[in-house]
Order: C-alpha cells, then sequence, then structure tokens
C-alpha cells in the first residue's frame, strides 16, 4: 500500500484529496456534528496521505475545534493537542508536523475522528502503521463518537487480521 501510495502523482493526490474531504463534509452525520460544534480529530498528512486541508478549514470556517496527535516524549504516547490557524508547527516524532505547544484535547471529547491507515475493508476494519496509537486514543474514544477512515479506492482489502485491541471505524470514505 505504501509503494502503491508513492504512485500517486501530486496532481492525483490533490484530485483525491479534495474529493475526500468534500465526501467527508457531506456526510449528514458530519454536518450534525459540525451544526453541534463536536471536536474534531484529524491528522496532519505525511507526503503519502490523504490531505486533510480543505476539511481542516472548512472545521475552522465553522468554529469547530481541531485537535490533531502530538508526541509526549515524557509518557512515550501520542496526546490530541488543539489545532487552529494560528497554531505554530513543528516537526515531531516520525517527521509528522505537530503543534509547537500542545493545548490537551480529550479523546473523549471527540464527536469527530478522521483517521488514516494503510489498508482498510468496507466494514471498518484497518490497518494502520504498526504502533498501535490510534487503537490506543480511539479505546478513549466516546462510544457514541464517529470514527471515520479516510483512503483511496486502491486501498480496501477484503480482510484483515484483527487482533482484540484492535478498534473498528464507522465507516470509510474514498475517492
Amino acid at each position: 500500500m505504501r509503494a502503491l501510495r508513492r504512485e500517486l502523482t501530486a496532481k492525483e493526490r490533490d484530485s483525491a484529496s479534495d474529493e475526500i474531504c468534500a465526501a467527508v463534509l457531506d456526510r449528514p452525520d458530519v454536518r450534525e456534528a459540525i451544526e453541534k460544534h463536536r471536536p474534531f480529530s484529524v491528522y496532519l498528512a505525511s507526503p503519502d496521505e490523504i490531505d486533510l486541508t480543505p476539511l481542516i478549514e472548512a472545521l475552522w470556517a465553522a468554529d469547530v475545534t481541531v485537535a490533531v496527535p502530538c508526541w509526549n516524549a515524557e509518557e512515550k504516547v501520542y496526546v490530541l493537542g488543539a489545532y487552529d490557524n494560528t497554531t505554530t508547527l513543528v516537526e515531531g516524532r516520525c517527521h509528522i508536523l505537530e503543534p509547537a505547544e500542545v493545548n490537551p484535547v480529550a479523546e473523549q471529547d471527540i464527536g469527530v475522528w478522521i483517521v488514516p491507515g494503510l489498508a482498510f475493508t468496507r466494514g471498518g476494519g484497518r490497518i494502520g502503521y504498526g504502533g498501535g496509537w490510534y487503537d490506543r486514543m480511539l479505546r478513549k474514544s466516546s462510544p457514541e463518537s464517529l470514527k471515520l477512515g479516510v483512503a483511496h479506492s486502491f486501498q480496501f482489502v477484503d480482510v484483515i487480521p484483527s487482533e482484540l485491541h484492535d478498534q473498528s471505524l464507522t465507516a470509510v470514505v474514498s475517492a
């Protein structure tokens, strides 16, 4: 999956990102969460991932709290930190951008999670990058929260091996 993502041109990646962000924003459950100002957890994309910038900007315009994963080196875990258009970003763990100063957001307060991954099933199964970071954060989330994966159509597979700690997603949005 990593190799397939790397094969995409910048134009293909940008087009897919725009389509996926529009599809996420078009979901009735997402629109309802925005109307109720429920906080969103998103990720800041690496060069090969789906870029959520259009979604993030729409959330900011709607005055919705946006949180992103931030590495806590002391505890060796990811935590969620508030992210807005005034946030200074620095390169964090694994070369992923994150806020320079972390203003924590509790996992149980998140209304909508937007989750990256390498492969997905149509039923909400997910293979991430091997650290289990999202599984740990999602385990702390509210059972009512919406958990959406975002993927290119080629990232769907029929079966994903599952372990007890794996957290299922509500749905996967693709282009």
